[in-house]
């Protein structure tokens, strides 16, 4: 049987061994942040992703909603019902318009913002609504609409809602 001199001298020496192997790890740590940089520099991937920058920046979520009057034997659906943009930047939300008839058809659709402080974020730059459109008989048309975020977006605002309604176009 071993003397107590001899378990202590064998505690004493892991301990040590221990607190070596503790050092070391954390010198490696300290040691990987400048061989990571040297690393990925020797490999060309040391430039910045400017789609990453920023991240912390606001954003804007838009919705899109769409709708169909009574009795209009027609359908508009959202192809991209929900995005996200940030300030200053442009949205391309895409529509698909159906007439469900084998008559011409003659619509217009109708905007609406919610929340209506989020009219004056979200500038029309191009929009299937400005105009009245004619459809053929059954055709199924795929519509667009561009808009400009502000450049300084309120941070509780979060997400607005574009609503679009589709009505007959009245006869003139």
């Amino acid at each position: 049987m071993q003397s107590t001199p001899s378990i202590q001298q064998a505690n004493r020496r892991l301990a040590i061994r221990m607190i070596v192997i503790a050092c070391l790890m954390f010198s490696f740590g300290y040691i990987m942040v400048p061989f990571y940089g040297a690393l990925c520099k020797a490999m060309g991937i040391d430039r910045a992703n400017s789609d990453y920058a920023n991240l912390s920046a606001a954003v804007i979520r838009v919705e899109f909603d769409t709708n169909v009057a009574d009795n209009l034997p027609a359908t508009l659906t959202a192809l991209d019902p929900v995005m996200t943009a940030k300030p200053g930047g442009l949205l391309k939300a895409r529509f698909r318009l159906s007439n469900l008839s084998d008559q011409p058809l003659k619509v217009r659709a109708i905007p609406s913002f919610a929340p209506a402080r989020s009219a004056g974020l979200l500038q029309k730059l191009e929009c299937f609504c400005f105009d009245a459109l004619t459809l053929a008989p059954n055709e199924q048309r795929d519509v667009t609409v561009v808009l400009l975020v502000a450049k300084e977006l309120p941070e509780e605002l979060g997400a607005a809602t574009l609503s679009y309604t589709l009505h007959p176009e009245l006869k003139s």
